[in-house]
C-alpha cells in the first residue's frame, strides 16, 4: 500500500500506547499496526505551505512559506516567547488571535522527556502536548485566564527548570525516576507573588506509554533534503518521531513536504 500527500505532524490519540496516525493531506492512517513492519518514505520534491498550500524552496517555521511564517499572529515572537505577548494591541488580525488564542485558559505544566521541564500550552492540547515531546509524565501546576500571564510563570520558575528535552536521550528512554509532585512544590515557591492565586495544588501526575520496540544504539537523525529516500523497519514512535531500525525522522519538522509512504499491503 502506498499513500502520498502533504505531510502534518501525527495525530495522536492517548491511550496505552499512545495511538499514532499518519497525517498526509490531512487524512489520517493508523501507523501504530506497521510497527515491526518495512516501511519506505520517500520526498516528491515539492514543498508546499500548510496555512496557503503557497509552493515554496524552503519550510519554515515547521511548514510555512515565509510570508505566513513571517505575518500569522500565531507565529509572532510571543509563540515562543508568551510573556512578550501584545496581539491585543495589534492589528485586526492580531486582535482577534489574541480573543481566541491568547486570552483563554492556559496551563503550566512539568513533564518528564529526558529531564523535568517546565512548559505552558492552551488548556485543549493536554495531553496532546505531553505526546509531543515524548514526555513520560506530566503534571499541571497552573492555571491561568491568559497566555501572557503562563510566560510570566514559566520566565519565573524557569531559572531553576530547564524548558529544552535533550532528544536522543527522550528516545533512548534515558529518564531517571523522579517525583514530580515533589518538583510541583519547588515550582509553586517561585512563583511571583501576584500569580501565585493560579497556583493547581491539587494536580495528578499522568504517565504516557508510547508503543516503541527498540531503538537504535547510535541514533541518527535522518535528513529528507539530502537523502529523499530510504526504506527501514518501523521499530517505535515516541514524540514526533518514527523511529526505525537504523534511524530516526522528525516528522514535525518536514510539515508541508509531500511525500510518499509505503506499507506492506494487508
Amino acid at each position: 500500500m502506498k499513500i502520498l500527500g502533504q505531510l502534518r505532524k501525527m495525530d495522536v490519540e492517548a491511550q496505552s500506547p499512545i495511538a499514532y496516525f499518519l497525517s498526509l493531506d490531512k487524512n489520517s492512517y493508523p501507523l501504530n499496526p506497521h510497527i515491526g513492519e518495512s516501511v519506505s518514505l520517500k520526498w516528491a520534491g515539492t514543498i508546499t505551505c500548510i496555512e496557503c498550500g503557497r509552493k515554496t524552496r524552503k519550510s519554515y517555521s515547521q511548514g510555512y512559506c515565509f510570508p505566513c511564517s513571517r505575518d500569522l499572529p500565531g507565529n509572532a515572537m510571543c509563540s515562543v516567547r508568551p510573556e512578550l505577548c501584545e496581539h491585543e494591541k495589534g492589528n485586526e488580525a492580531d486582535r482577534e488571535f489574541w480573543r481566541t488564542h491568547c486570552k483563554i485558559d492556559h496551563f503550566v505544566y512539568l513533564s518528564l522527556t529526558s529531564g523535568v521541564k517546565v512548559g505552558i500550552t492552551r488548556h485543549y492540547n493536554i495531553p496532546d502536548r505531553w505526546i509531543d515531546q515524548g514526555a513520560v509524565k506530566g503534571l499541571i501546576i497552573a492555571k491561568v485566564p491568559e497566555r501572557v500571564l503562563s510566560g510570566q510563570i514559566e520566565v519565573a520558575i524557569a531559572k531553576d527548570f530547564a524548558d529544552k528535552t535533550n532528544w536522543r536521550k527522550m528516545l533512548k528512554g534515558e529518564v531517571a525516576e523522579v517525583d514530580l509532585l515533589t518538583f510541583r512544590d519547588k515550582a509553586h515557591e517561585l512563583f511571583p507573588s501576584a500569580l501565585k492565586e493560579y497556583a493547581v495544588k491539587d494536580g495528578q501526575v499522568e504517565e504516557l506509554v508510547y508503543p516503541v520496540e527498540s531503538v537504535p544504539e547510535k541514533i541518527s537523525s535522518h535528513n529528507l533534503d539530502k537523502i529523499p529516500e530510504f526504506t527501514d523497519r518501523l521499530t517505535g514512535i515516541k514524540g514526533q518521531y518514527l523511529i526505525f531500525e537504523h534511524r530516526v525522522i522528525n516528522m514535525r519538522k518536514y510539515a508541508g513536504y509531500h511525500v510518499e509512504f509505503g506499507f506492506t499491503d494487508r
